[in-house]
């Protein structure tokens, strides 16, 4: 499975206004942080769809997603604006 495309998808709809960013930037700590995502995105759906899975585990990944997705917005919203086209 290539979490950084599930990841990088999922961040373009969750944050619209860095959709551009999302889609053009290429570089080690983005790809590492949509990658992450894409893993706990996909685990949190996992936990979600199965009606006997553990709560407080599924509120974890969660929260990771949304700490994930509160990274992406500062690394990008700080970015040189040499990164940028």
């Amino acid at each position: 499975m290539d979490f950084e495309k599930i990841g990088r998808a999922r961040l373009m709809i969750r944050l619209p206004r860095h959709r551009k960013q999302l889609s053009e930037l290429r570089f080690l700590a983005l790809s590492t942080l949509i990658e992450a995502y894409g893993l706990a995105v996909v685990t949190r759906n996992e936990l979600s769809e199965h009606a006997m899975s553990d709560e407080p585990l599924k509120a974890e990944y969660t929260d990771k997603c949304q700490a994930i997705e509160d990274e992406v917005v500062t690394l990008l919203t700080n970015i040189s604006p040499r990164f940028v086209n």
